[in-house]
């Protein structure tokens, strides 16, 4: 069996899922929440202002008509026959030349801005008969004449059609036609806001940046050594009202264990990729991509397991692993030692909990950072570093924001990128992976950070341990009806 078949065969629903979870379009539809506001106020108000301007009140004015015959003898239904007859003529008949004629001769106009409209209610002999205008005075005065002149006409056209006035007319208090601009600017403002926000997610879809490790693989030109889940650094409510954030540490019992035994496995990679290297520089292509927090926990979970490792953090544009660990100010930097004028292990300060070393760094001009990085005693550092310590982790700064990653992968065994979940575009990574697989240091691979999943799509639930539905249980990867199950021994069930 071929390999493309087996795969079909152990994983057939795999192709058929999103290759990363749609929560990562809405979440970043919704970090442009300033543009969606301003976009939606600038409709609304858009909207507020065409209703208001472009708004013309009319007045109507109503009054209503019995109907009768003049012949004594006529019946009910002969009034109703009537009336269904009159008011489809009526309307014509009131606009007609003579009775407008009438209208101006009375009013004294020289035109007819007025419409008017009969109709007659249905099963009875009523009519109803509405003159609308743009002045409520004139809607009025233009039914009294209507009223008054009327007979002369309707005898003309249905001589028999007696009308008397059951309802008079009344002067008009407000536009009929009233508009609300108010509410026309929250319904345009709310409907701007959704189709702002759905065309986000759409140009986020077609964004072309890395959002799952399927995608990582597939589009980077290196391994994807695995996914980091994104970790709440504001959890409790105090700390979300004071907008406090928390350091993510793997040694912080508030840490979830996702992202503990994540870190662990990164350790256990890093540690078997390097093989007999010992120095691991740590970086990215962009800021905030949480490459410090990924260096300094990569560096917590080697210490677990060897009692020497050294994070340096030579960030020295940006320095941050002492605000992670929240540490106090140390007497002496890494610019201290390279400068030689203090020894390393006089810098390096313990962890007596965890037993990690750190040397910290201080934050200096870009041409001082630049000259400290590229100098000798930068070397002779890094040597002295791994004549001491089982393991290295250099922090360094973005490879777009300053060029001390290739001048210090020279000297180092191994190098690490830092990758953020739908931020960095492709060919930006592409073009600092190339750059980093130049150097001496071997690319270890990438990892991606900051993954946000709701885990619906995915099919990696919590369930992932040794239960009935877990990675070694009856439905899992290795049980009888999992991924693997062509590799597994089966057991009879019992």
């Amino acid at each position: 069996m071929k390999k493309e078949e087996q795969e079909k065969e152990l994983n057939p629903y795999q192709k058929s899922l999103m290759p990363f979870d749609p929560i990562v379009l809405v979440r970043d539809a919704a970090r442009k929440w300033l543009l969606i506001v301003v976009v939606a106020l600038i409709a609304g108000m858009a909207a507020f202002v065409y209703t208001d301007s472009g708004y013309v009140p009319y007045y109507s004015t109503n009054s209503t008509l019995v109907l009768t015959t003049r012949d004594s003898a006529s019946t009910v239904y002969d009034n109703l026959d009537s009336t269904s007859t009159l008011a489809t003529v009526f309307t014509e008949v009131l606009n007609s030349s003579v009775m407008r004629k009438n209208i101006f001769r009375e009013l004294g106009m020289e035109e007819f801005p007025v419409s008017i409209y009969a109709s007659a209610i249905e099963s009875t002999n009523l009519l109803t008969v509405q003159v609308t205008a743009k002045d409520p005075s004139l809607a009025f005065q233009v039914m009294q004449v209507l009223l008054e002149q009327h007979d002369m006409v309707t005898y003309a056209v249905m001589g028999d059609i007696v009308l008397e006035v059951l309802e008079p007319p009344v002067v008009p208090y407000g536009p009929y036609n009233s508009v609300d601009a108010g509410h026309a600017f929250k319904i345009i403002t709310l409907a701007a806001a959704a189709v702002m926000f759905l065309l986000l997610i759409v140009m986020a879809y077609f964004r072309d940046t890395v959002r799952s490790k399927e995608e990582a693989e597939e589009k980077l030109d290196c391994w994807c050594l695995g996914e980091i889940h994104h970790e709440r650094k504001k959890r409790t409510l105090k700390e979300r009202l004071l907008r406090k954030k928390r350091s993510i540490l793997i040694t912080d019992p508030q840490t979830g264990f996702r992202y503990v035994t994540t870190m662990s496995k990164l350790g256990r990679r890093v540690e078997q990729n390097m093989r007999k290297g010992k120095i691991l520089l740590v970086t990215s292509v962009m800021e905030n991509e949480g490459k410090s927090t990924v260096s300094t926990n990569l560096a917590l979970a080697l210490s677990k397991k060897y009692p020497k490792v050294l994070l340096m953090d030579c960030d020295l544009h940006k320095p941050a692993c002492r605000k992670i660990l929240e540490h106090e100010v140390p007497r002496f930097f890494t610019q201290n030692v390279i400068r030689g004028e203090v020894e390393l292990s006089e810098a390096v300060r313990k962890d007596r909990r965890s037993r990690l070393n750190m040397l910290f760094a201080k934050h200096c001009s870009p041409q001082e950072a630049g000259d400290l990085v590229g100098s000798n005693g930068m070397a002779e550092l890094l040597e002295k570093a791994r004549e001491e310590y089982d393991y290295v982790i250099i922090d360094l700064p973005p490879m777009s924001i300053a060029p001390d990653t290739e001048a210090v992968m020279e000297f180092a065994d191994a190098s690490l990128l830092v990758v953020r979940q739908n931020g960095v575009l492709t060919t930006d990574l592409n073009r600092a992976i190339s750059d980093l697989q130049r150097g001496r240091a071997a690319l270890l691979g990438c990892v991606l950070n900051n993954v946000h999943s709701t885990e619906i799509l995915s099919g990696e639930g919590y369930g992932t341990g040794y239960g009935r539905y877990g990675g070694y249980g009856r439905y899992g990867r290795y049980g009888r009806y999992g991924r693997y199950a062509t590799y597994a021994q089966r057991q009879p069930e019992e």
